[in-house]
């Protein structure tokens, strides 16, 4: 049971982080302002930052489908613990950012934390299992 919720949200996490990248990489401006930027504050630095950052974010797209299909459980048990940390930083982070609050800051907050439920709940079927 551990292995396939933790195999299943690593899928589901790697689609998130895909499109999340896809979006900063094609449309920085956008994602800047749809977290709360204002538009006279995008200068050309901010936006090949978030690029960048778009470009990282492949990196776990990439990789978590790879680690759901060919890692065992202790392999997945690893990865989803490292996970379920990067979720909850990655969102308590969005927390501080500058700029006002608004909907998508909260709502992609929002589902970080719960990717990173999503994996503490995997992670809690280790104990029956044994």
């Amino acid at each position: 049971m551990l292995v396939r919720r933790a195999a299943l949200t690593l899928r589901l996490g790697a689609t998130l982080f895909f499109f999340a990248a896809a979006a900063l990489i094609i449309k920085p401006g956008e994602v800047a302002t749809f977290f709360g930027f204002a538009r006279t504050s995008l200068t050309p630095e901010l936006l090949w930052s978030l690029r960048v950052m778009g470009a990282t974010f492949l990196i776990p797209a990439l990789l978590g489908p790879v680690v759901a299909a060919f890692a065992g459980e202790r392999g997945l048990r690893q990865a989803a613990a490292g996970m379920a940390f990067i979720c909850l930083g990655i969102s308590t982070m969005l927390f501080f950012t500058p700029g006002k609050w608004a909907w998508g800051k909260l709502a992609f907050a929002g589902i970080g934390y719960l990717f990173a439920l999503m994996y503490f709940y995997a992670l809690r079927g280790r104990g029956r299992n044994r």
